[in-house]
């Protein structure tokens, strides 16, 4: 290897933390090319995890390592959201269908890069576009990754994240209400900013019809009379019985339950 290609690897050292995963395109804004590329790897200075991805040490592998290469390396536009970014600030104490470590779902508006399709790893990685907030209600969490912190949903925009998967992708509407049941803390006045900025229907209306339903402190402060709740009847549970206020097919159960 010449000097100038080893100075190129000590200088990827360097900046690379060794358990960060990057994409061949990052790799070569860094001048490392596809040749150089394939060199490392059949040294075994750098292992692929996949076509286009890569990382310096994949024993100590984890998603924070593939989430702080996205967000902090390749600058990409994605967060965590959803039930991974709720259980993350510890409120999704039960398990939906199957196990949710197996998930890492991330939101964003563009169509994942081909690295991130091809990714070889034990956890299943899932792109969502909906519903869409712009960057109201993100926050910085830390992760285990050499002190990088990662762009997670606020609990308050993770709701309404999870709300929209409703009766969909086994998210059942008992699952959402035990995860709403603990969301004692929200924040109203990004609660009232999510509700204004929402376009989905079905999400302002089940998100509104469980704030009344557990009636949290916060509730009092949330001015749910100026939202457009649309027109129609909405189906969100088969064989339901149909909620009057919001116009959404609910459980039977939960009708006519004061809490």
């Amino acid at each position: 290897m010449s000097l100038s290609n080893s100075e190129k690897l000590k200088k990827l050292y360097k900046i690379l933390p060794p358990n960060v995963v990057v994409s061949s395109s990052w790799l070569q804004k860094q001048d490392i090319s596809m040749q150089l590329r394939y060199k490392y790897v059949k040294n075994g200075w750098l292992h692929t995890l996949g076509k286009s991805a890569y990382i310096i040490n994949p024993k100590n592998y984890s998603w924070q390592s593939l989430v702080v290469g996205i967000q902090h390396f390749m600058k990409l536009p994605y967060h965590i959201g959803g039930l991974k970014a709720l259980e993350l600030q510890g409120f999704a104490h039960y398990l939906p269908l199957g196990n949710k470590e197996d998930t890492i779902t991330l939101y964003g508006t563009k169509e994942f890069p081909a690295f991130l399709k091809n990714l070889k790893v034990n956890h299943k990685i899932t792109l969502q576009k909906k519903p869409y907030f712009n960057d109201l209600g993100i926050k910085e969490i830390n992760s285990n990754i050499d002190g990088y912190s990662i762009k997670v949903s606020a609990p308050e925009r993770a709701i309404f994240e999870l709300i929209y998967l409703v009766e969909k992708e086994g998210m059942s509407f008992e699952f959402i209400s035990e995860i709403f049941e603990g969301l004692t803390n929200l924040r109203p006045n990004i609660i009232n900013e999510l509700l204004k900025s929402c376009n989905n229907r079905k999400v302002k209306r089940v998100f509104c019809f469980f704030m009344d339903f557990y009636n949290h402190p916060w509730r009092d402060f949330v001015d749910s009379k100026s939202i457009d709740f649309g027109k129609g009847l909405i189906q969100i549970v088969k064989g339901g019985t149909v909620d009057k206020k919001y116009l959404i097919t609910i459980p039977k159960e939960f009708s006519n339950v004061s809490k």
